[in-house]
């Protein structure tokens, strides 16, 4: 008998999405840190009691503080800076004197002066060891110790000065020339006597560092003099065997002469190279013409620029003229025509005579110039040499001199300065004064007990908070019933609050009956109001409870269900939990009753398995079968619900969980209604998610969850109507304010379904 599902319920069992889900909801911290007020004051209170019983058991300690005054010009009689290498001036002097005033010689040199070896503070090896040391010495623990080594007094000097450098610290003052050297001590007076001791030991470190560096510079200038007059005396032997093996008098003068002979000869052989290339010109036109005869070197462009034989070109120009007018008067044996005829082959023979005197004049005048040429090149090439070896001779002149002028130089500048420094050698000045001393303080510096105690509490405060928010992020399980709307994303039919461990030791099955319980009848009556509304469209009212595992209270449920519900109407209690029955024990039923499995195997009838409690009828589990999912799968099972609603108007059946069997399955595919217990804090949402995702891809009419065991007094009203009932008057101490509450309730449970 397969029923529709209730168009109320959501059919989906998943989580819904938040719009807000980026919303920091601050109430909701503040009621995370409400619900867990007692956990984290108790740890709180807790690590500060131990905060303060750990502070008050450290030995208290003393600071001592000397003012010191470093100064960066200091008053002398002659300037040596050069000698001893120290710049004063600038930030960089106060930075190196800072970090001097920390260096591991100078702790040292206190601690040898104030005998801090023998301080149990500063020696661990005077020290007393706890009672807790032989819980820190794991290896003796295990058995394997290793054998003790002795300590060098070079160590125990060691370990000394790395406590004692602890215990120091240097605080420069800001643009000033101030430092403040602390000094924390168990012992007042000895923290005033070191930071004094430091003050003192920086001054006679830094005379003594002045003396010696005075001593070492006048030893290191006297070695230093001696080799620089053998290495000047040398240079000067040098330079003057030099001179003598070169012959050098006045190499300036020799060089200007040779300089000038080289530059005449060098205007020389240019002219005589720019005559050449004329000439050579001239002579490669006339090697390059194919003249036969001598007529034909006439019409070469060197023969033609000669100026005779342009003079005697014009000559003839002239004879022949003549020759051409006289023809047109005479005859060729005229006298005139003879005589001009004459005339003409003279100036034609004699230009055949100049032109060969200007080209054997041309060759011979190349070879002059060739010649001229080589003979000056040559005499550049000597006077270059000449020049080259003067500026060599003189070039290793000036090496020689430039030596002997350097050594002679230095020479002079280290006998000057040992000549300051020894004037100079008595005269001590420091470049640092005490201005404050330090003196015994009378409070301690540490520990700060105050800060410390508040620092602990305010960091385990912040850590129980942090602990609890972790608490609550990791904590997957249903405890209220936002988190069933919300993660559920079922409705919630009522809520049952937590109730002391003597009722739950007398029984739950009808806490119903019990006027005592005021606060859990009216949740179960708000339930029961639930439930009709929610199967008011249905004929037959078959109601199946379940819950995800076992003990979360389902069948408490279910029988004080069934009693409110048999205040208003016939009404049967079915115990379908065939594997783990307990309605029978709940009603006080005797064992070996027929029930519900005698009836499904056909061995009993229903009028025999029906028994009366408290105005309703009961059928308990009867025997238990060895396969109880077989007989809800056949046919009776569905028959014997029809007649159960024939016969009665609500059918209340007490169903197996959820996990590990589908009993449940198959018998609320039969029902009307189907009541979810979860008990608060205890199953995961994952795995109600799961079964309750079983029951609706199976068709059952879910139709909402019963939230079992909260405990609403750590539970704010704004979280809900649920929570109701103990914060508007439902309890003992206000019985006239019960009624009233309980109607407001059942008005505000029907308008919200």
């Amino acid at each position: 008998m397969n029923q529709p599902v209730n168009n109320n319920v959501i059919p989906s069992a998943e989580p819904k999405a938040s719009m807000d889900e980026d919303i920091i909801d601050l109430r909701e911290l503040f009621q995370t840190l409400w619900h867990h007020k007692w956990a984290i004051f108790g740890f709180t209170l807790a690590a500060t009691l131990l905060t303060v019983l750990v502070v008050f058991s450290l030995t208290p300690k003393y600071q001592a503080t000397a003012v010191l005054l470093i100064e960066k010009e200091q008053a002398k009689v002659v300037s040596i800076e050069e000698v001893y290498g120290i710049d004063n001036t600038g930030d960089s002097y106060l930075n190196t004197q800072h970090e001097v005033l920390k260096s591991r010689a100078l702790l040292e040199k206190v601690v040898n002066n104030l005998n801090l070896v023998n301080e149990p503070e500063f020696n661990s090896e005077l020290k007393e060891k706890g009672w807790y040391s032989v819980f820190l010495n794991w290896r003796s623990l295990l058995g394997f110790e290793l054998p003790e080594q002795a300590v060098t007094e070079a160590q125990i000097l060691s370990r000394t000065v790395d406590r004692f450098q602890e215990s120091v610290s240097i605080e420069p003052v800001r643009k000033t020339q101030i430092v403040k050297i602390h000094v924390i001590s168990e012992n007042p007076v000895l923290a005033a006597k070191a930071a004094n001791a430091m003050g003192e030991a920086y001054i006679e470190s830094w005379l003594e560092a002045k003396l010696s560096l005075t001593t070492n510079a006048t030893s290191w200038m006297q070695e230093r003099l001696a080799g620089l007059s053998e290495k000047l005396k040398m240079a000067e032997g040098l330079l003057h065997d030099f001179r003598l093996e070169e012959d050098l008098v006045d190499i300036a003068g020799v060089l200007t002469l040779s300089n000038n002979e080289l530059k005449a000869l060098t205007e020389s052989l240019v002219e005589v190279r720019r005559k050449l290339a004329l000439t050579e010109n001239i002579y490669r036109q006339i090697q390059n013409s194919k003249a036969q005869d001598i007529d034909d070197y006439q019409s070469l462009p060197a023969v033609l620029a000669h100026p005779l034989i342009q003079k005697l070109k014009e000559n003839q120009a002239e004879a022949e003229q003549k020759v051409r007018e006289l023809g047109r008067r005479y005859g060729t044996l005229h006298p005139k025509m003879i005589a001009a005829n004459t005339e003409l082959d003279s100036i034609e023979s004699n230009i055949g005579l100049r032109v060969q005197q200007i080209v054997s004049g041309v060759e011979k005048e190349y070879e002059v110039a060739k010649a001229n040429e080589q003979s000056l090149q040559n005499a550049v090439g000597d006077a270059r040499s000449r020049v080259q070896s003067i500026n060599s001779k003189q070039f290793r002149l000036q090496a020689l001199e430039r030596e002997v002028r350097t050594n002679k130089d230095l020479y002079d500048a280290f006998f000057k300065r040992i000549q300051e420094t020894s004037a100079t050698s008595d005269l001590q000045a420091a470049n640092a004064r005490i201005v404050d001393f330090a003196y015994p303080a009378e409070d301690p510096v540490k520990p700060k007990k105050s800060l410390i105690t508040g620092i602990a509490a305010l960091l385990s405060l912040l850590m129980a908070c942090g602990m609890a928010y972790l608490l609550e992020m990791l904590n997957n399980t249903i405890r209220t019933a936002k988190d069933v709307e919300d993660k559920l994303n079922l409705p919630v039919l009522g809520l049952l609050p937590a109730l002391p461990v003597k009722v739950y030791k007398k029984g739950l099955g009808r806490l119903f009956l019990d006027k005592e319980q005021r606060a859990f009848v009216e949740s179960v009556r708000t339930i029961r109001t639930s439930l009709s509304l929610t199967t008011i469209a249905h004929k037959k009212k078959i109601i199946a409870v379940t819950s995800t595992v076992p003990g979360e209270g389902k069948s408490s449920t279910a029988a004080n269900i069934a009693l409110a519900l048999g205040q208003l109407s016939s009404t049967v209690i079915v115990d379908g939990d065939l594997r783990r029955p307990t309605v029978a024990r709940n009603f006080d039923i005797k064992g070996g009753s027929a029930g519900l499995a005698n009836i499904l195997s056909g061995h009993a009838q229903l009028s025999e398995s029906l028994q009366t409690r408290d105005g309703i009828k009961v059928i308990p589990a009867g025997l238990i079968p060895p396969d109880p999912t077989q007989l809800f799968s056949e046919g009776r099972f569905e028959k014997l619900l029809d007649s159960l609603a024939e016969k009665f108007d609500v059918v209340v059946i007490d169903c197996p969980p959820m996990t590990g069997i589908s009993d449940t399955l198959m018998i609320t595919r039969h029902c009307d209604a189907v009541v979810y217990v979860v008990e608060s804090g205890r199953a995961t949402q994952s795995a109600i998610s799961h079964a309750t995702g079983r029951l609706l891809q199976n068709g059952a009419p879910l139709s909402g969850v019963v939230l079992n065991k909260v405990n609403t007094n750590k539970r704010k009203p704004e979280e809900g109507y649920y929570g109701y009932y103990d914060y508007h008057g439902y309890s003992e101490e206000q019985p006239e304010k019960r009624k009233a509450g309980a109607r407001k309730i059942k008005a505000q449970v029907t308008e919200e379904v």
